[in-house]
């Protein structure tokens, strides 16, 4: 018999996985998206009909949040940048890579993938992450990082801390990591130990509601992949999110072919109400709408797909009485084993729902158009998209001045 607690010592990840554990015999929702032959009620932001859009999704343009908030003073709050950096990136071989950096064991992606400076030397994403979070004190009275990790990415970040430890001041802080524990399965339909998995990102967006969070007035939360130096608010958003009291903001882009596979968020009417969700790329391969859904957004009459880049901002002034909700399970079935997960947009979206039906919004759309994507979403899924990003020098170049031709 297996008892949680021996392997969960944070309580907030226990309530988390024991959520997830209680609907592990519960039917998933089998989302179909609309089409012109029958009317399911779900509609991606391509097909939507425009009168429920105008009414029903807190959509705003980055372009025109830019124009209007850009401001050049210090904003007034303190940024609490959270980076994901367990994630250990299986698609990205990297072995012989890591070998000219003296290293044998793979971390994370941001931890293992390097960039060539000419101030700093060879560092690591993830050291890049610590410098470039120092310099946005620049633009935010008071900068709080902190780490998402595994225990095997951990001690490779507190190595990274020592050596910029001279970074640290009264503006620019750490905030303690939070480490995601490797918790049992499901076996023959018993939780096992025999195989050990992380139960998804969805634990990191419960968590920053409920844990530990830094003080300091006009508090905003970032939540974004620890290899993307490009997730990181700019000051007209934050501006715009306390100027407007805006609680929670899911950034997206405007989906291209590059983003044929990723979620699109869609709106869902139920009855006489309409709530937000996102459709999976699974979600509709078990409908039979695999290639419908990858072409939506991208055909000749249809409105802009809103692509999430799962990077989620929370102004902590606008939801202090939200009712926090728990992810749907996601069933990750490995050969025998069935890992339990959730997903981080799957904990918003249920909150917004709970405060939907209470005729409140939670979650705001923040889409960014093509042209301005990169500026915070670049995201690395294999050696090529890393080596993209460095031949084009997509990085804070006004901060670690790449070295040419790398």
């Amino acid at each position: 018999m297996i008892n949680l607690k021996d392997y969960i010592k944070n309580p907030i990840e226990l309530e988390y996985f024991e959520g997830l554990l209680s609907q592990l015999n519960e039917k998933s929702e089998q989302l179909t998206i609309a089409t012109t032959e029958k009317d399911t009620g779900v509609y991606p932001t391509a097909i939507a009909p425009r009168e429920l859009m105008r009414r029903e999704l807190p959509f705003h343009s980055y372009e025109d949040i830019k124009q209007r908030y850009s401001t050049k003073e210090v904003v007034d709050c303190t940024l609490w940048l959270r980076k994901m950096h367990g994630g250990l990136g299986s698609s990205l071989d990297r072995s012989d890579y890591l070998k000219k950096y003296g290293r044998t064991t793979p971390g994370s992606k941001s931890t293992d993938l390097y960039i060539e400076t000419e101030e700093f030397g060879d560092i690591s994403l993830a050291e890049a992450q610590i410098i470039q979070a120092s310099k946005k004190t620049s633009s935010f009275k008071r900068v709080v990082l902190q780490d998402l990790v595994n225990n095997d990415v951990k001690p490779i970040l507190d190595k990274m801390w020592e050596k910029h430890s001279n970074l640290l001041n009264e503006n620019f802080s750490r905030l303690e990591s939070v480490i995601q524990q490797k918790l049992p399965t499901i076996k023959n339909g018993e939780l096992t130990d025999e195989r050990l998995a992380p139960a998804g990102h969805g634990f990191f967006g419960y968590e920053v509601f409920k844990g530990p969070r830094p003080e300091g007035e006009n508090l905003i939360a970032c939540i974004g992949n620890g290899e993307d130096l490009s997730s990181t608010p700019d000051r007209a958003i934050v501006n715009w999110m306390l100027t407007e009291n805006i609680p929670v903001v899911m950034v997206t882009t405007t989906k291209t072919k590059r983003d044929m596979k990723g979620g699109q968020i869609a709106l869902k009417v139920e009855g006489d109400k309409t709530f937000l969700t996102i459709v999976e790329k699974a979600q509709a391969e078990q409908a039979g709408q695999l290639e419908y859904f990858e072409h939506l957004g991208l055909r000749e009459d249809d409105e802009d797909a809103f692509f999430n880049t799962n990077l989620v901002l929370i102004n902590f002034n606008a939801v202090q009485h939200a009712e926090i909700a728990l992810p749907d399970l996601i069933k990750n079935q490995k050969g025998e084993f069935m890992q339990l997960e959730g997903a981080m947009g799957s904990v918003l979206l249920n909150s917004d729902r709970l405060s939907r039906i209470k005729n409140k919004k939670l979650v705001h759309i923040l889409n960014v158009n093509k042209e301005n994507r990169l500026k915070f979403f670049n995201p690395i899924k294999n050696i090529d998209d890393f080596d993209h990003i460095k031949k084009n020098q997509e990085v804070d170049e006004e901060i670690f001045h790449l070295k040419k031709n790398t």
